[in-house]
């Protein structure tokens, strides 16, 4: 399978697109520049968690493998509040990690979140798209999708927006993973990212550093002048939730919160330089939960109160070698979904996931 045969299947989630460390971003990178480069229909690559150059882990492709069963607990969470859909965040990787250990799920053509139930519950990729590049669990049970389609293929093509007879695609599924809506999203010349989506409106970024309010109901667009300018996608990592836009940039550890309607700048966070980092906005908009992985694999979650920037840190694994996959809030509880990374062998991701809660 060459490189421009691998396509993205889970990528961003939740009321936000995670945002990545160093090397998942420069993954990540990499297949926005090739996925349009199709010379085969949609083949699925593995899936991998990638952490700063020493840490990999690989989900490769397992047609025939072993039933998903629960994630490992930690301790009861304690519902005070909203539960939040966990989506469990996974860049592509290239290669074996140097360790050899590997990590299988049941079906690439997956998104995976873990299910209140501590399952690992995974909704199959609707046909009508061959990849997906970022999707957004919302709470009313429905996910929204934004994936590519080759509408010809086996044809050879350049990378870039003004590739011909390729569609980008706005899908909203209902709770069963039946497509509810569709919608052609590509501009000619454009590239266009899924950056977070409420239950009426889904946010684009539309290249040159434009972000869109898309109604889901009516297509109807309308730029968000206040934000502008907008940071490169490029360069930064962005993610949109809860009314705010958090800008991180790849090549430093700050982290920025604009209030989307204003403009206005609310915290500028410096956080530990990490691997991996996952974000999730509490449900009451006042904390920011940010789980980082650094790069000898250890996880800490960060607490951010928006209104004063000021952060709190908590422990969340020691001395193993791990990456975060996601995190979700339930009233003041914060769950972190983080994967132990095995030294050789094949393992069920189920077997490998870890659950804290904070």
């Amino acid at each position: 399978m060459t490189t421009g045969d691998i396509t993205e299947v889970i990528r961003r989630a939740a009321d936000a697109v995670p945002a990545a460390g160093p090397d998942l971003d420069a993954v990540l990178r990499r297949h926005r520049r090739n996925r349009r480069r199709t010379a085969t229909s949609a083949a699925l690559g593995a899936v991998a968690v990638t952490a700063v150059a020493a840490v990999t882990a690989i989900i490769a492709l397992n047609p025939g493998g072993p039933a998903v069963g629960p994630a490992a607990p930690s301790r009861t969470i304690q519902d005070q509040g909203p539960r939040q859909r966990l989506p469990l965040n996974a860049g592509w990787a290239l290669g074996p990690d140097k360790n050899g250990g590997k990590v299988t799920v049941p079906q690439v053509r997956a998104l995976y979140e873990l299910g209140a139930d501590r399952h690992l519950d995974g909704t199959p990729v609707p046909e009508i798209v061959d990849d997906v590049r970022a999707w957004v669990p919302l709470d009313d049970g429905r996910s929204v999708v934004l994936g590519g389609k080759n509408l010809k293929p086996g044809v050879s093509r350049e990378d870039g927006p003004d590739v011909s007879d390729f569609a980008i695609r706005l899908l909203v599924l209902d709770a069963g993973g039946q497509v509810g809506l569709q919608r052609e999203v590509r501009v000619q010349g454009q590239d266009v990212e899924l950056l977070g989506a409420t239950a009426t409106t889904a946010y684009l970024y539309r290249t040159p550093g434009r972000i869109m309010a898309h109604d889901l109901a009516t297509g109807a667009e309308h730029r968000l002048t206040g934000l502008e300018p907008v940071p490169s996608w490029e360069t930064h990592s962005l993610t949109v939730q809860g009314g705010l836009l958090l800008a991180a940039p790849h090549a430093s550890c700050g982290l920025r919160a604009v209030a989307l309607d204003t403009g206005k700048q609310l915290f500028v966070a410096y956080l530990p330089c990490a691997a991996t980092r996952v974000m999730r906005l509490s449900p009451d908009g006042r904390t920011l939960a940010v789980a980082l992985s650094d790069p000898a694999g250890v996880v800490t979650l960060f607490r951010i109160d928006v209104a004063t920037g000021r952060v709190g840190t908590t422990p969340v694994t020691r001395g193993e070698r791990s990456g975060v996959l996601g995190v979700g809030w339930a009233g003041g509880t914060v769950r972190v979904v983080w994967l132990r990374l095995p030294a050789t062998g094949a393992h069920p991701l189920s077997e490998e996931l870890r659950i804290t809660d904070v």
